[in-house]
């Protein structure tokens, strides 16, 4: 408790009061990020659910400046999401069984996709055990039916050298236990990273070459979020939107656009220039998801 108070101090001191944080003390920095030359890189994003809030969204970017991670956990979804790419920059696919919705009739595809390299990553999948609906709640049966689900997805990431994006809410102590697993895997993408950052670091030692992923919290001012974005060495660290969901403050939905808050708080958090954050969170993109793009 020291420590979180102490942190939530010197930020308050540095940067201005919770309130001061919010999405819009930000705007003036995210139009400054929008209008540098820089690329800027989301790490996780739903475009077919974006496309139904913001049908035209794909015509706002430029492949002049953005790259994205797209996701997809159903037939459905992840042709809908290859027809998006057409009309977007360049972009990376993943495809995963979620745990907010764990299925088995996309295994066979899953494999397949993964053995042919026809998608770049996995997931996300992960364990989701908030409790906010019944098949959330941390019981034996959830808890089995999700490991079941990740078990054979960090297996087919290993087996294929592929990265693996993680979902993980209320369960940072079941995946901690999944740490030899997953030290086998390329990389892992903790998607909206939620935990401490004592957790964050437990990560690393333990050998997984781990990436946490910042998104729209970080303008909420989430305490576990300030900490992992100031204690972690940047390399370590990755932007996001996850658009449309988790919107910032007085927005109905999250678009790509809002990762030029992202960026800009990231910069602020971390003390040091706008270009250079989007610098080193492009490269960290490129360094987690083995790519080029």
């Amino acid at each position: 408790m020291r420590h979180e108070s102490s942190l939530i101090t010197k930020h308050t001191t540095i940067l201005g009061s919770v309130n001061e944080f919010r999405y819009g003390r930000f705007l003036d920095q995210a139009s400054q990020v929008r209008k540098n030359e820089c690329m800027q890189a989301d790490a996780h994003l739903h475009a077919p659910d974006l496309a139904q809030k913001e049908p035209d969204f794909t015509k706002r970017l430029s492949p002049e400046n953005w790259r994205g991670a797209l996701v997809a956990h159903d037939k459905e979804e992840l042709a809908q999401t290859q027809l998006l790419r057409k009309e977007m920059p360049p972009t990376l696919l993943g495809f995963g069984i979620h745990p907010q919705g764990v299925r088995w009739d996309t295994l066979d595809l899953l494999t397949q996709m993964a053995k042919e390299r026809q998608i770049d990553f996995i997931g996300e999948t992960g364990f989701d055990l908030f409790g906010d609906r019944p098949e959330r709640v941390r019981n034996v049966q959830n808890l089995d039916e999700q490991r079941r689900a990740f078990e054979f997805q960090v297996s087919l990431a290993a087996r294929y050298d592929l990265p693996v994006v993680i979902h993980m809410r209320k369960a940072t102590d079941v995946v901690m236990g999944y740490a030899k697993a997953l030290a086998r895997v390329p990389a892992v993408v903790f998607h909206c990273w939620p935990g401490r950052l004592a957790e964050a670091q437990a990560m690393l030692k333990k050998g997984i070459n781990a990436y946490f992923s910042m998104g729209t919290p970080i303008l909420r001012n989430a305490s576990h979020a300030l900490e992992t974005c100031e204690g972690l060495p940047q390399e370590r660290l990755l932007s996001e939107t996850d658009a449309p969901f988790q919107p910032p403050y007085g927005e109905a939905w999250t678009s790509c656009a809002d990762l030029s808050a992202v960026v800009a708080k990231v910069a602020t958090v971390r003390g040091i220039p706008i270009e250079e954050a989007q610098a080193f969170l492009y490269e960290n993109f490129k360094s987690a998801y083995g790519t080029t793009i």
